[in-house]
Protein backbone atom coordinates (compact mmCIF):
# COMPACT_ATOMS: atom_id res chain seq x y z
CA UNK A 1 0.00 0.00 0.00
CA UNK A 2 1.40 3.52 -1.02
CA UNK A 3 1.71 5.14 2.50
CA UNK A 4 2.70 9.04 0.84
CA UNK A 5 -0.03 11.42 0.93
CA UNK A 6 -0.99 12.87 -2.62
CA UNK A 7 1.10 16.15 -3.15
CA UNK A 8 -2.38 18.07 -2.75
CA UNK A 9 -3.21 16.90 0.38
CA UNK A 10 -1.69 19.27 3.12
CA UNK A 11 -1.74 18.99 6.59
CA UNK A 12 -3.85 22.11 6.77
CA UNK A 13 -6.07 19.42 4.92
CA UNK A 14 -6.04 16.28 7.13
CA UNK A 15 -6.37 18.37 10.26
CA UNK A 16 -9.47 19.78 8.76
CA UNK A 17 -11.08 17.12 7.92
CA UNK A 18 -10.73 14.89 10.72
CA UNK A 19 -11.84 18.27 12.97
CA UNK A 20 -14.97 18.03 11.02
CA UNK A 21 -15.51 14.79 11.24
CA UNK A 22 -14.39 14.48 15.17
CA UNK A 23 -16.88 17.30 15.64
CA UNK A 24 -19.83 15.60 13.78
CA UNK A 25 -19.12 12.26 15.39
CA UNK A 26 -17.35 12.34 18.25
CA UNK A 27 -13.83 10.65 18.56
CA UNK A 28 -15.59 7.26 19.65
CA UNK A 29 -17.84 7.72 16.51
CA UNK A 30 -14.52 9.06 13.82
CA UNK A 31 -12.58 6.30 12.18
CA UNK A 32 -8.86 6.37 11.29
CA UNK A 33 -10.68 4.83 7.73
CA UNK A 34 -13.40 7.20 7.92
CA UNK A 35 -10.76 10.13 8.03
CA UNK A 36 -9.05 8.37 5.29
CA UNK A 37 -11.77 7.66 2.74
CA UNK A 38 -13.04 11.79 3.41
CA UNK A 39 -9.48 12.20 1.89
CA UNK A 40 -9.05 9.99 -0.50
CA UNK A 41 -5.35 8.18 0.69
CA UNK A 42 -5.03 5.15 2.80
CA UNK A 43 -5.93 4.20 6.02
CA UNK A 44 -2.15 3.28 6.15
CA UNK A 45 -0.66 6.87 4.24
CA UNK A 46 -2.72 8.23 7.78
CA UNK A 47 -1.14 6.04 10.30
CA UNK A 48 2.54 6.25 8.67
CA UNK A 49 2.39 10.45 8.56
CA UNK A 50 0.34 10.85 12.15
CA UNK A 51 0.88 7.91 14.38
CA UNK A 52 -2.70 6.59 15.64
CA UNK A 53 -5.90 7.83 16.20
CA UNK A 54 -5.07 9.87 19.46
CA UNK A 55 -2.21 11.76 17.81
CA UNK A 56 -4.48 12.74 14.95
CA UNK A 57 -7.35 13.76 17.45
CA UNK A 58 -4.91 15.57 19.42
CA UNK A 59 -3.01 17.50 16.95
CA UNK A 60 -6.66 18.33 15.92
CA UNK A 61 -8.50 20.02 19.29
CA UNK A 62 -4.94 21.03 19.91
CA UNK A 63 -4.77 23.39 16.55
CA UNK A 64 -8.29 24.27 17.09
CA UNK A 65 -7.82 25.26 20.39
CA UNK A 66 -4.77 27.48 19.30
CA UNK A 67 -7.06 29.25 16.90
CA UNK A 68 -9.38 30.18 19.29
CA UNK A 69 -7.40 31.15 21.87
CA UNK A 70 -5.68 33.28 19.06
CA UNK A 71 -9.41 35.35 18.58
CA UNK A 72 -9.41 35.61 22.88
CA UNK A 73 -5.82 37.14 22.51
CA UNK A 74 -6.91 39.54 20.31
CA UNK A 75 -9.76 40.74 22.14
CA UNK A 76 -7.08 40.83 25.25
CA UNK A 77 -5.16 43.42 23.63
CA UNK A 78 -7.26 46.08 24.16
CA UNK A 79 -6.97 48.49 26.74
CA UNK A 80 -10.94 47.69 27.47
CA UNK A 81 -12.48 45.92 30.71
CA UNK A 82 -12.56 42.62 30.66
CA UNK A 83 -16.81 42.77 29.98
CA UNK A 84 -15.35 44.55 26.61
CA UNK A 85 -12.67 41.94 26.20
CA UNK A 86 -14.97 39.35 26.52
CA UNK A 87 -18.28 40.30 24.46
CA UNK A 88 -15.56 41.28 21.44
CA UNK A 89 -14.48 37.49 21.92
CA UNK A 90 -17.54 36.28 22.32
CA UNK A 91 -18.98 38.19 18.98
CA UNK A 92 -15.46 37.36 17.02
CA UNK A 93 -16.17 33.33 17.69
CA UNK A 94 -19.72 33.39 17.04
CA UNK A 95 -18.86 35.24 13.51
CA UNK A 96 -16.36 32.40 12.41
CA UNK A 97 -18.87 29.55 13.59
CA UNK A 98 -21.57 31.07 11.38
CA UNK A 99 -18.69 30.15 8.23
CA UNK A 100 -18.06 26.84 10.20
CA UNK A 101 -19.22 25.59 13.27
CA UNK A 102 -16.87 22.52 13.34
CA UNK A 103 -13.89 24.17 15.38
CA UNK A 104 -15.82 25.20 18.75
CA UNK A 105 -18.10 22.23 17.90
CA UNK A 106 -15.20 20.06 18.28
CA UNK A 107 -13.81 22.19 21.70
CA UNK A 108 -17.72 21.33 22.92
CA UNK A 109 -16.91 17.80 22.02
CA UNK A 110 -13.84 17.28 23.96
CA UNK A 111 -15.63 19.03 27.01
CA UNK A 112 -18.58 16.20 27.08
CA UNK A 113 -16.25 13.36 26.33
CA UNK A 114 -13.00 14.26 27.38
CA UNK A 115 -11.32 11.88 25.22
CA UNK A 116 -7.70 13.50 25.12
CA UNK A 117 -4.96 10.73 26.99
CA UNK A 118 -2.90 11.83 29.34
CA UNK A 119 -0.01 12.00 26.93
CA UNK A 120 -1.66 14.22 25.00
CA UNK A 121 0.82 17.23 23.41
CA UNK A 122 -0.12 20.80 23.61
CA UNK A 123 -1.35 23.48 26.01
CA UNK A 124 -3.60 25.83 23.84
CA UNK A 125 -6.97 23.80 24.98
CA UNK A 126 -6.18 24.31 29.02
CA UNK A 127 -4.63 27.70 27.68
CA UNK A 128 -8.23 28.64 26.35
CA UNK A 129 -9.75 27.45 29.33
CA UNK A 130 -7.67 29.03 32.16
CA UNK A 131 -7.70 32.45 30.19
CA UNK A 132 -11.29 33.09 29.73
CA UNK A 133 -11.86 31.76 33.59
CA UNK A 134 -8.81 34.52 34.66
CA UNK A 135 -10.63 36.92 32.28
CA UNK A 136 -14.27 36.43 33.44
CA UNK A 137 -12.91 36.36 37.47
CA UNK A 138 -11.44 40.10 36.29
CA UNK A 139 -15.31 41.28 35.63
CA UNK A 140 -17.24 43.57 38.35
CA UNK A 141 -19.84 40.78 38.44
CA UNK A 142 -17.98 38.13 38.95
CA UNK A 143 -14.75 38.67 40.46
CA UNK A 144 -16.20 37.63 44.30
CA UNK A 145 -17.50 34.38 42.07
CA UNK A 146 -14.20 32.39 42.41
CA UNK A 147 -12.86 29.83 40.02
CA UNK A 148 -15.98 27.54 40.03
CA UNK A 149 -18.67 30.67 39.28
CA UNK A 150 -16.47 31.04 36.13
CA UNK A 151 -15.69 27.88 35.00
CA UNK A 152 -19.83 27.72 35.29
CA UNK A 153 -20.00 30.85 33.18
CA UNK A 154 -17.46 29.67 30.56
CA UNK A 155 -19.17 26.54 30.24
CA UNK A 156 -22.41 27.99 29.67
CA UNK A 157 -21.31 30.79 27.29
CA UNK A 158 -19.06 28.07 25.28
CA UNK A 159 -22.14 25.26 25.41
CA UNK A 160 -24.81 28.07 24.14
CA UNK A 161 -22.70 29.19 21.43
CA UNK A 162 -21.88 26.04 20.16
CA UNK A 163 -25.66 25.09 20.30
CA UNK A 164 -26.84 27.67 17.89
CA UNK A 165 -24.47 27.24 15.22
CA UNK A 166 -24.70 23.69 15.59
CA UNK A 167 -28.25 22.94 15.69
CA UNK A 168 -28.79 24.12 11.97
CA UNK A 169 -29.92 20.77 10.52
CA UNK A 170 -32.05 19.82 13.83
CA UNK A 171 -33.97 23.22 13.37
CA UNK A 172 -34.39 23.19 9.85
CA UNK A 173 -35.91 20.08 9.87
CA UNK A 174 -38.38 20.01 12.55
CA UNK A 175 -39.40 23.63 11.57
CA UNK A 176 -38.23 24.13 8.04
CA UNK A 177 -35.36 26.17 6.47
CA UNK A 178 -36.81 29.14 6.40
CA UNK A 179 -36.98 28.94 10.31
CA UNK A 180 -33.70 27.95 10.32
CA UNK A 181 -32.20 30.93 8.69
CA UNK A 182 -34.31 33.19 10.47
CA UNK A 183 -32.71 31.86 13.57
CA UNK A 184 -29.32 32.06 12.41
CA UNK A 185 -30.10 35.97 11.10
CA UNK A 186 -31.03 36.62 15.06
CA UNK A 187 -28.47 34.41 16.31
CA UNK A 188 -25.60 37.38 16.60
CA UNK A 189 -27.69 39.63 18.58
CA UNK A 190 -29.08 36.85 20.70
CA UNK A 191 -25.98 35.47 21.49
CA UNK A 192 -24.62 38.83 22.26
CA UNK A 193 -27.94 39.76 24.87
CA UNK A 194 -26.97 36.71 26.67
CA UNK A 195 -23.54 37.23 26.79
CA UNK A 196 -24.13 40.76 27.73
CA UNK A 197 -26.53 39.80 30.23
CA UNK A 198 -24.16 37.09 32.04
CA UNK A 199 -21.20 39.09 32.19
CA UNK A 200 -23.07 42.92 33.25
CA UNK A 201 -26.33 41.16 35.07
Amino acid sequence: MDQVLPPSTTRTELLRSARSLFAAHGYAGTSIAAIAQDLGVTKQALLHHFGNKDALYAMAVEQTAAEVLAVLFDALEDDRPAEDQLETFCAHLSQRMAQDPAPAKLLLREMLDHALTPKAEGRSFATLLESLVATVQATERWKEGGVQGALALVCHLFGAAVLAHGARDTIGGLFGPAAEIGARDQNAAVFAALVSGALRG
